[in-house]
C-alpha cells in the first residue's frame, strides 16, 4: 500500500532585531538590546522585515554572515509610520552600500512615511537610495498602502490595519498615519505586528484584529502600566492581558521604553507575565522557529 507524502511546512524565522523604542541606548547598557525597532520573518528567497529602526543594520549583516540567509533575493520592508525611529537604520544597512549581491528591496509604507523617508535622504542631508544602488546589483521600489489593504509579498500575505499612534500632548498633539500588520503564509504561521500603538481604554482598537488567529504578535510594550501609557505607545501590562486572553498566541513585547532600566522591565515582566507561558520580553538577538508539527514558534537561540 503506497504512502501518502504529508507536504514539509515551510521553515519561518522570527528575528529580533532592534526592540528599543523612541530612541537607541549606549551599546552594553541593557540586556535586551541597544537599538531601535526591527524584526524580521525570514521564509527561503524572501524576508521580510517590520521596520527600519537602527537594528537593520544587523539584519543587514546577517544576510552575508548566516547560512540561513544566503538563498534570499528579495526583501520586503513594512514601514509603520513615519517616526524617524522606525526608518534611521536605512542609512546604515550593508545592502545599498554593497555590490556584490543582487537584491530587490521594497519599501512598504503609508504615503506619510514613505514621502517623510524620501526627504530625510534628499540633498543636502543625504543621499536618495535610488542614487546609493545605481549601477549596481540591487533595486528599490517604493510602494504605498493604506489601512485596509491586502497585498502579496514573495510567498507571505499581509494585512494592513490602521493603529492609534501620535506625538505631543495638548496644542501639540499630532496623529500619524501609523499601520500595523497581520503576515501569513500558506502552511505557515501567522505573525501580528502591532507597533506603535496605544491600547484604547474601552477595548475592541486595531489589536483585537490582529491578534485574532495570531501564533505570534509583537506588541508595542513601551510602559510597564497601563497608567502610564501616552504619545500613542503601550504597556507589558496590556500586552500580558492580550496574552491571558489569547492562550495559543506567543506574545512579545516590544518596543521596551529607553528610560525603563533592566530591572524595571524585569520586574513588569514578572509582576504582569506571571504564570503567563506564552508572553515573553524581546531581546536584540533572538530567533524564533515555527514548528509546522507543532503549529508553534519555539525560541531557537540568541545572537547576543
Amino acid at each position: 500500500m503506497p504512502t501518502t507524502r504529508v507536504p514539509r511546512a515551510p521553515s519561518v524565522d522570527f528575528d529580533v532585531w532592534g526592540c528599543r523604542g523612541s530612541r537607541g541606548l549606549t551599546p552594553g547598557r541593557s540586556a535586551y538590546g541597544t537599538r531601535t525597532s526591527c524584526y524580521s520573518l525570514l521564509g527561503g528567497e524572501d524576508v521580510v522585515v517590520f521596520d527600519a529602526g537602527s537594528g537593520l543594520a544587523m539584519l543587514g549583516a546577517a544576510l552575508t554572515r548566516e547560512a540561513r540567509f544566503s538563498r534570499v533575493k528579495r526583501v520586503w520592508v513594512l514601514l509603520s509610520h513615519a517616526h524617524m525611529d522606525h526608518w534611521e537604520g536605512l542609512k546604515d544597512v550593508d545592502w545599498f552600500w554593497k555590490r556584490d549581491r543582487p537584491l530587490a528591496v521594497t519599501l512598504l509604507g503609508t504615503a506619510e512615511a514613505l514621502q517623510t523617508v524620501a526627504r530625510a535622504f534628499e540633498p543636502p542631508s543625504y543621499v536618495p537610495l535610488r542614487t546609493l544602488v545605481s549601477g549596481g546589483p540591487v533595486s528599490v521600489v517604493e510602494v504605498p498602502l493604506r489601512a485596509g489593504d491586502e497585498r502579496e509579498v514573495g510567498p507571505f500575505g499581509v494585512r494592513v490595519v490602521a493603529l492609534h499612534h501620535y506625538s505631543g500632548e495638548g496644542a501639540t498633539k499630532r496623529v500619524l498615519d501609523a499601520v500595523g500588520f497581520q503576515v501569513s503564509r500558506d502552511g505557515g504561521p501567522v505573525v501580528a505586528y502591532v507597533s506603535d500603538h496605544e491600547p484604547p481604554r474601552d477595548g475592541g482598537g486595531a489589536e483585537e484584529s490582529l491578534l485574532a488567529g495570531a501564533d505570534l504578535a509583537l506588541g508595542d510594550a513601551h510602559f510597564a502600566r497601563r497608567d502610564d501609557e501616552r504619545h500613542g505607545h503601550g504597556s507589558q501590562e496590556f500586552w500580558a492581558s492580550a496574552a491571558r486572553a489569547h492562550p495559543k498566541t506567543l506574545v512579545v513585547a516590544g518596543h521596551l521604553g529607553p528610560l525603563l532600566a533592566d530591572s524595571g522591565i524585569r520586574e513588569a515582566a514578572s509582576r504582569h507575565g506571571r504564570r503567563l507561558p506564552n508572553f515573553v520580553l524581546a531581546r536584540e538577538g533572538d530567533t524564533w522557529r515555527w514548528n509546522g508539527r507543532e503549529r508553534r514558534f519555539g525560541r531557537r537561540g540568541s545572537r547576543g
